[in-house]
């Protein structure tokens, strides 16, 4: 049986991930992005770890990988207290999302037309014509 017959009737679909690296090393991919994405939308670090479920001191040590590979800081943290504390994205921090999202999106659309190529045949291969 060829792959074509196989995979005709199937909800096939191509993914991809993607991450920065810096050095060699991961730096930011979709958790950090959710990370930023959460303190931006809570004004906390403590509860956004509570809303996407990533531990505290999970997020605390992405925030500190993250800022001293860049040497950029990228939440503004004020402390507890009375008035209570709070965080927010720095410039920077936005910036980055701003040009993660525009990277990704360019890849999933180069990968969404990849697949259409690729697996071209196997709609022809599998019509009633063909």
């Amino acid at each position: 049986m060829k792959i074509a017959d196989i995979l005709a009737d199937k909800q096939l679909a191509a993914r991809s991930k993607v991450w920065l690296e810096l050095d060699g090393k991961p730096f930011f991919g979709e958790g950090r992005y959710t990370i930023l994405r959460s303190i931006e939308r809570y004004g906390s670090i403590k509860r956004a770890s509570e809303e996407i479920g990533i531990p505290y001191r999970r997020i605390r040590g992405a925030i500190y990988v993250m800022e001293k590979a860049i040497g950029v800081p990228l939440v503004l943290r004020s402390r507890g207290g009375a008035s209570g504390g709070g965080a927010s994205i720095s410039q920077a921090a936005s910036e980055l999302l701003r040009l993660f999202e525009k990277q990704e999106e360019g890849v999933r659309e180069r990968v969404d037309e990849q697949h259409l190529i690729a697996f071209e045949t196997i709609r022809r291969d599998v019509s009633p014509a063909g």
